[in-house]
């Protein structure tokens, strides 16, 4: 079995081709059975929406809700509550470096209360930032802040999207040091892989496994629509061997609790 744990889709043309159909369809050609999709005001895509928009494909495509916890139009805690009591998402994304918040602020925390309670991971943004992404700020997108969240909340389970990249070693030492922390190998190319990039991606894929010392920490994720999955299995396919299993699945199944 094959999960990507890190997809979005856009709505109102807000992601160009985005939509789920084409999700869907990018899935099944590169052989994945099933994806965590992400929800988010940045994508036009407000979680309300996306779930309704995956209903027919249940069992297949994964909602996971957003939180913009500095929009004053933000979910209140009882909606939230709603949507994770009833498995009506499977986390909650947030927009680090996009927004301005670290992770360890004090004003998630109630979300990543309701997180922890119900056994559902928040995923943090972290790393580079989209280059057409007006006003963006690194400071904000460091893995290593996750590390104060991970010890302060040691019960919630955190991905650290992207492998932090290009703060890789620093991604995979805050993995290595937190019980509750994990991550995912998505958005390392747009489109599809040539020869540099892959290279690329092998290098840092390596040093990301080197420094966290075991396959149970990584998520197999493409990124969807920014890269292509049926680029992006066969290339994590190689680097994973005999663990591919775990990094393509059981990881998966295991932090956001899917089947």
């Amino acid at each position: 079995m094959i999960i990507d744990a890190h997809t979005h889709v856009g709505f109102d043309g807000v992601i160009p081709d985005a939509s789920v159909e084409r999700l869907v369809a990018a899935l099944r050609k590169a052989d994945t059975d099933k994806a965590l999709v992400f929800a988010g005001r940045i994508n036009g895509c407000p979680t309300e929406r996306l779930v309704e928009a995956l209903k027919p494909h249940q069992g297949m495509l994964y909602p996971v809700g957003s939180v913009s916890p500095l929009e004053a139009e933000k979910p209140n805690l009882k909606t939230v509550e709603v949507w994770l009591r009833d498995g009506l998402i499977h986390g909650l994304k947030f927009y680090s470096g996009y927004e301005y918040f670290h992770p360890f602020d004090e004003v998630l925390r109630p979300y990543l209360h309701l997180l922890a309670k119900y056994g559902k991971p928040a995923i943090f943004h972290s790393g580079d930032t989209y280059s057409k992404a007006d006003k963006a700020k690194l400071k904000y997108a460091l893995p290593i802040h996750v590390d104060d969240l991970a010890t302060e909340m040691p019960e919630l389970k955190i991905v650290i999207a992207h492998m932090g990249y290009p703060w890789v070693t620093d991604a995979a030492e805050v993995c290595y040091k937190n019980a509750n922390v994990y991550s995912d190998c998505s958005g390392f190319v747009y489109g599809k892989f040539d020869a540099p990039q892959r290279r690329h991606f092998i290098e840092l894929f390596k040093e990301f496994m080197r420094v966290v010392r075991t396959p149970d920490k990584l998520l197999y994720g493409s990124d969807w629509p920014v890269a292509e999955p049926s680029s992006y299995v066969p290339v994590v396919k190689a680097l994973a061997g005999k663990n591919a299993r775990k990094i393509f699945s059981e990881n998966a199944m295991r932090v956001y609790g899917i089947e």
